[in-house]
C-alpha cells in the first residue's frame, strides 16, 4: 500500500514539473518554445517568453506580442489580490519588451494600457512617431475628459502636441486658461511675501519565485533651472525647463519619482510662454498673481483695482495678437474666451471694509 502510495505521489509530482516547467535565464530555448510560451495561457511562461525574446532580440516573438496585448483583459478585483498581481506582472514584462526593443505597436493597443501603465504608454507612442492616430490619443491623454492638465501624463501628452502645434489646440489651452488673482487689502506698510515637486520611494519586496526579473516603469517630472538630467533614464518629452523622464526599475524593488504640483492655469500660461519664444517668469502677465491695495477708502480702492484689471486685460490682449502673428492662433476663434481672470479677496484688516461693498 505504502509502495502504491509513493508510486502516486512520485507519478503526480513528475506530472506537476512537467506542466510548470523550472525556467531559469540561462536556459536554451528555441523560439518556438517561446512562441508555445507566449500563447500558453500561463502567465508565468509569458513573461519568462517575454524576457528571452528582448534579452535575444526574437523578432518571431516581439511581433507577436502587440496582438496578445489586443486582446488582454485585467480580471476584476474581485478575482483576488494574487491574479491581479500575476497578470499586472506579465503585462509589464510583455511592455518591457516592446520598449527595450523599439518595437512598433499599434496605436489601439497602446490606448488601451493607458490608464494603468502611463510611463511606458507614453515611450511606446513616442517609439511611433508622429502620425494623425498618434495626435488623436495624445489630444484625449492631454485633455484627460475634460478634467485639464491634472498629472504627468496629461502634462506630458500635451508638451509633446505643443512641439508642432496648431491652431486648434492652441485655442484649446486657451479656452481654458483662468489667470488667478489675490486681491489683498492691507493696512499702509503691510506686505506679504509656488510650485512644489514631490517625490517618493516604495520599499523592497522579495520577487515571486519560478518568475523572471521583471521591470516597471515610473515618470519624473521637474520644472525648473536647477534640474539636472539623469543618464539612465529615458526622455520622454522636454519643453523649456519643464522636463519628463521615465525610469525603469526592477518590480520587487520599487521605485520613486517625483511628479510637478504645478497648476492648471501654471501649465498653460507654460505652453503660451513657449509658443511665443519667453521664459514664462518674464511673461508680463503671470498665471497666479497677487495685488496688496493699501486701503484708504472705497473709491482709492476701486480705482486701483479697475487701473490694475484693465492693464492685466491689454496685457493678455498682447499674448493673443502674438499667438495670431505666429500663425498660431485664428482670432476669430476666441469669442470672448480669453482673457478670464478670477478674483479673490483676502482682508487683512478689522473691521474689514470690504463689507460694506
Amino acid at each position: 500500500m505504502i509502495s502504491r502510495f509513493a508510486f502516486l505521489f512520485v507519478c503526480v509530482t513528475a506530472l506537476m514539473n512537467a506542466q510548470e516547467p523550472q525556467v531559469t535565464p540561462d536556459m536554451n530555448v528555441e523560439s518556438a518554445t517561446l512562441h508555445d510560451w507566449l500563447h500558453s495561457g500561463d502567465l508565468r511562461l509569458v513573461a519568462w517568453a517575454a524576457d528571452f525574446a528582448h534579452r535575444r532580440h526574437d523578432d518571431r516573438v516581439l511581433t507577436e506580442i502587440p496582438r496578445l496585448l489586443e486582446h488582454w483583459s485585467m480580471p476584476p478585483i474581485a478575482g483576488g489580490y494574487e491574479e491581479q498581481a500575476a497578470q499586472r506582472r506579465t503585462v509589464m514584462a510583455l511592455l518591457d519588451s516592446l520598449i527595450e526593443e523599439k518595437v512598433q505597436v499599434p496605436i489601439q493597443v497602446i490606448n488601451s494600457m493607458a490608464r494603468e501603465f502611463p510611463a511606458q504608454s507614453l515611450l511606446l507612442i513616442q517609439q511611433r512617431g508622429p502620425s494623425e492616430g498618434t495626435r488623436s490619443t495624445l489630444l484625449e491623454w492631454a485633455f484627460n475628459d475634460g478634467d485639464g492638465f491634472g498629472d504627468t501624463q496629461s502634462r506630458s501628452a500635451a508638451m509633446i502636441l505643443a512641439k508642432s502645434a496648431d491652431s486648434y489646440f492652441v485655442h484649446e489651452v486657451l479656452k481654458g486658461l483662468v489667470q488667478h488673482v489675490t486681491i489683498r487689502v492691507v493696512a499702509p506698510g503691510t506686505g506679504y511675501g509656488g510650485g512644489i515637486g514631490s517625490c517618493g520611494d516604495s520599499g523592497i519586496v522579495p520577487p515571486p519565485p519560478g518568475w523572471p526579473v521583471v521591470f516597471a516603469y515610473g515618470l519624473r517630472e521637474e520644472n525648473g533651472e536647477s534640474s539636472t538630467e539623469d543618464s539612465n533614464s529615458l526622455p520622454v518629452v522636454r519643453l523649456g525647463n519643464h522636463r519628463v523622464e521615465a525610469y525603469r526599475y526592477a518590480e520587487n524593488r520599487g521605485g520613486g519619482g517625483c511628479i510637478s504640483s504645478q497648476s492648471d492655469a501654471s501649465f498653460r500660461h507654460e505652453l503660451v510662454a513657449y509658443w511665443l519664444g519667453i521664459e514664462p517668469s518674464k511673461m508680463q502677465w503671470q498665471a497666479e498673481q497677487s495685488l496688496d491695495v493699501v486701503w484708504v477708502n472705497k473709491s482709492s480702492f476701486q480705482r486701483e483695482l479697475g487701473a490694475f484689471l484693465e492693464e492685466d486685460r491689454v496685457r493678455m490682449s498682447e499674448t493673443r495678437r502674438g499667438l495670431v502673428k505666429r500663425g498660431l492662433l485664428d482670432e476669430q476663434d476666441i469669442d470672448g474666451t480669453f482673457p478670464q481672470i478670477s478674483l479673490r479677496f483676502e482682508c487683512h484688516l478689522t473691521p474689514c471694509p470690504l463689507a460694506g461693498l
